[in-house]
């Protein structure tokens, strides 16, 4: 999955950013879900309109973050088929996906600038 060997310094930076990005929105994800839970299944007395909202406005952010994540593990195969153009774009528009993710922008970025995307 690392495997970085002969490739150039910011290919394989771009390629653990990318990692080290999607390992964290799994867990933001869970996150999310989680909270999600806690707030319908267990409101707090006389708060059941706001904990609707808060849960429904959470449940969708985990959808779109699901969708963030989807493009990102597109980019992280991109890497390992040594695609690193396609990568880039992948990590970009992966990382503009609201929550905006600054890691896999910058990984995307990396691979975009490596010589293995020329």
């Amino acid at each position: 999955m690392l495997e970085v060997e002969g490739l150039s310094t910011e290919a394989k930076l771009g390629k653990i950013l990318i990692i080290v990005s999607l390992i964290l929105g799994v867990v933001g994800v869970f996150w999310l879900l989680i909270g999600f839970s806690f707030g319908t299944l267990f409101p707090m007395r006389h708060s059941w309109g706001f904990s609707i909202f808060a849960g429904l406005f959470l449940f969708s952010a985990a959808i779109v973050k699901i969708l963030g994540l989807i493009v990102g593990f597109m980019a992280l195969s991109s890497t390992n088929i040594k695609n690193f153009n396609r990568a880039g774009m992948y990590a970009i528009i992966s990382s503009l996906l609201p929550p905006l993710d600054i890691i896999i922008l910058a990984g995307g970025i990396l691979c975009l600038l490596s010589k293995e995307a020329k």
